[in-house]
């Protein structure tokens, strides 16, 4: 495989290993199973239809080694006869790939509950289950178990997407469990991908998410790609990951295109730096300019930093309106990305900033009222403050690197970034402002 060459991978980079991968008669599975091959692993393909035989021949007519044994991952008597004759054919198992899925759309009141136990026991059970019959090999070997995982959320896949969760609880959980004793285990998302799975999906997913089908099955989610990833990519991806990165991402999930980066098949996203300075010379919205001095008294620096926080707090605003225009799948991944990485929800930041901004007001109206400092509320209020802050500035200066993930549009990306700089200048000035009151 071409793309194996550009990851410098040698085609016997894998040689003597045997990789189980389930669900691996098409899609994502297949290509992970031709890469696996090609790096001269010997390929199990666990597959409940017919199309695994075709995987097997393929890898085979190829010069590849690959055994089809049909499982059914939901069931247990199943995956261990899995176990039995991939030990009795090949031998133990040093990398265990969980990529078999089912992924109906139906809405929650549209859902029979026979359907979500089939989810879950093809997902999650599947998962646990192939784990626990492989874990032997693995933990005697020092080898990888690679679970696949997905976004956030998404309309009328409730039942996938909570089985996916699932999973990366599991994955995580377990990786606490065997990381000591040698075993690599990663949650893996792989992207959006032209697979036949997605394909089939699209005509009813695209329009609970506010696309046409072309538009959906069109979409990139990274620069490198004029729309979704080619499955090859996402195949050789969750080879490199196994064969190169399972330390390094032990316990953790990662996405695809990150794999890919690091592989050097698709560029690194790099953002456009910030201007130095705004148009005409002179320092943005609450810059570090305009911040309070020691010298301008408790009154000044209290109104100062009330202002401040009104201003930040139109920020938190414009943040939320941002990420309502996202495409609806997309905003649960950017609020739980924003909350992850600011240290709060947008909606606790908008109260952090309401009380912040209430001790200032008294703070004022102390001071005016009876010459009293009136400090105390104020100081109380932001204790945790420039920790919070530091987060939130942390925050704000990732979001030219991820906004170019999605998109080419260079103006859209400098005017990110111009964004970016007055969000991070105010954050700054607001930081110094409560200082000096601290201070004064």
């Amino acid at each position: 495989m071409d793309i194996l060459a550009q990851m410098h991978l040698p085609p016997g980079a894998l040689a003597g290993k045997t990789v189980v991968i389930t669900g691996s008669g098409r899609g994502i599975g297949r290509e992970a199973a031709l890469a696996f091959a090609c790096l001269g692993a010997h390929v199990v393909v666990a597959e409940l239809s017919d199309e695994g035989k075709e995987t097997e021949a393929h890898i085979r007519q190829a010069g590849g080694g690959a055994t089809f044994i049909r499982t059914d991952v939901s069931d247990e008597a199943s995956v261990a006869a899995l176990a039995e004759q991939t030990h009795s054919l090949i031998g133990p198992v040093d990398v265990l790939v969980n990529n078999a899925i089912l992924c109906p759309v139906a809405g929650v009141l549209d859902m029979p509950p026979s359907l979500w136990d089939r989810v879950m026991g093809v997902n999650l059970r599947g998962t646990y289950l192939t784990c626990r019959a492989f874990l032997p090999d693995l933990l005697a070997r020092k080898g990888v178990i690679i679970n696949m995982v997905s976004t956030d959320a998404m309309p009328g896949l409730s039942a996938y997407i909570a089985s996916k969760q699932g999973i990366t609880g599991f994955s995580q959980s377990l990786a606490a469990e065997v990381g000591s004793l040698g075993v690599r285990v990663v949650a893996f998302a792989p992207g959006m991908v032209d697979t036949p799975g997605l394909r089939g999906a699209a005509e009813s997913l695209a329009p609970r998410l506010g696309f046409t089908q072309e538009q959906f099955l069109s979409m990139p989610l990274h620069p490198a790609y004029e729309g979704l990833m080619p499955p090859d990519h996402a195949g050789a991806a969750t080879a490199y990951l196994a064969a190169v990165l399972a330390d390094e991402y032990h316990g953790e999930v990662v996405n695809g295109y990150s794999v890919l980066e690091r592989a050097g098949v698709i560029p690194t996203v790099t953002a456009y730096a910030p201007d130095a300075a705004p148009e005409d010379g002179k320092a943005g919205p609450g810059a570090a300019s305009d911040a309070v001095r020691p010298e301008d008294g408790v009154g000044s620096g209290a109104r100062q930093a009330r202002e401040l926080v009104k201003q930040l707090g139109e920020v938190i605003a414009a943040t939320q309106a941002e990420f309502n225009h996202l495409p609806v799948f997309v905003r649960p991944m950017a609020r739980s990305g924003f909350k992850s990485k600011a240290g709060q929800s947008l909606q606790d930041w908008t109260r952090t900033l309401e009380n912040l901004a209430a001790a200032a007001s008294l703070t004022l109206e102390q001071v005016q009222g009876s010459g009293s400092s009136g400090l105390d509320s104020l100081r109380r209020g932001i204790e945790r403050l420039p920790d919070d802050l530091a987060r939130l500035k942390s925050y704000y200066l990732g979001v030219p690197a991820e906004t170019a993930r999605f998109t080419r549009d260079t103006e859209l990306l400098k005017e990110v970034a111009r964004l970016t700089a007055e969000r991070v200048a105010l954050i700054d000035s607001l930081g110094e402002a409560l200082e000096g009151l601290v201070r004064g």
